[in-house]
Parts: structure tokens; sequence; C-alpha cells
């Protein structure tokens, strides 16, 4: 599993009418292009900025990395937002942490 969170800045945005109508088409770009899971998960109430969460599930890490590494730049070349900062964190879903979650489905 892979999360990317990205800051975005909306310099056009004079409401929060145009900074949704941004996020949407973003958020909408990324599910149908790269099939990724994408939501704004903050500064909701700020027309001028957002953070978005994109998640994407696979059993390669380096495939991963890269998609997500490759979303991050794709998402700076686009008009609309800045990129002001980025974060990728990749785990693997039987690290142990994670492993005690599946362990009631397997053998519970």
């Amino acid at each position: 599993m892979g999360v990317l969170r990205l800051s975005l800045l909306i310099p056009g945005a004079r409401s929060l009418k145009d900074k949704r109508r941004v996020v949407s088409q973003f958020r909408d770009r990324l599910r149908s292009k790269k099939n990724l899971s994408v939501a704004e998960i903050g500064h909701l109430e700020d027309h001028g900025s957002a953070i978005l969460a994109v998640a994407s599930v696979s059993n390669d890490q380096r495939l991963l990395r890269s998609v997500l590494d490759q979303v991050a730049h794709d998402v700076g070349t686009w008009r609309g937002a800045t990129v002001i900062d980025t974060w990728v964190e990749v785990q693997r879903p039987w690290d142990a942490g994670a492993q005690s979650q599946y362990d009631g489905f397997i053998n519970g």
C-alpha cells in the first residue's frame, strides 16, 4: 500500500467553489488515468490551498513508489494549482504492525 500526500497552492481560486472545481478536476483526472483513490484531506475551508491524499495498492513496492513519484511529477505539470510539497509512504501489508490486523481474518 502506498500513499502520496500533495500540498497544493491554488492561486486562481477566489472562493471555495473555484477551489473545489480545481480539486475535482485533479481528483477525477487521477482516478480515471491511473485508477487511484484520491481524497481532499486538508485545508478544506481554505480557498487558496488543498491537501490531497492519493492511495494505491500493489504487491510490488518499487512499482508502487514509481507510480506515486510519477503522479507527483505529473500533477506538478498540470494547470490550476502549484505543488508546494509532496510526501510518499510505501508499506508492506505483511509488516509486523499490519500483520496483526490480518491475523483475525485468516485465523479467526
